[in-house]
């Protein structure tokens, strides 16, 4: 019998987590409603989340938890749930 595991799927908002020295950003993490941090490996899909700063998304892919506690996702998928809010529209 062959048993499926799913891939864990996580929603929150991408928000800049790691800049270069000229000010770019150069990592995202994935902020969730419960308050926990899943900072997006840069490889592969996770790249992509570059371009939904400030916007909510739902997230499918390998979570890890390092020694030092914090957390890491490694996208497979996203699907973009939302448009930026009303209110970051108006700062950019």
């Amino acid at each position: 019998m062959i048993v499926k595991r799913r891939t864990p799927k996580i929603e929150g908002i991408i928000i800049p987590s790691n800049w270069d020295d000229e000010g770019n950003i150069k990592g995202v993490s994935l902020h969730t409603a419960d308050e926990k941090e899943y900072r997006v490996e840069h490889g592969g899909v996770g790249k992509e989340l570059l371009s939904h700063i400030h916007r909510k998304v739902e997230a499918a892919g390998k979570i890890r938890e390092r020694l030092d506690g914090r957390l890491y996702i490694s996208v497979r998928d996203y699907q973009p749930l939302g448009e930026l809010s009303e209110e970051i529209r108006e700062r950019n």
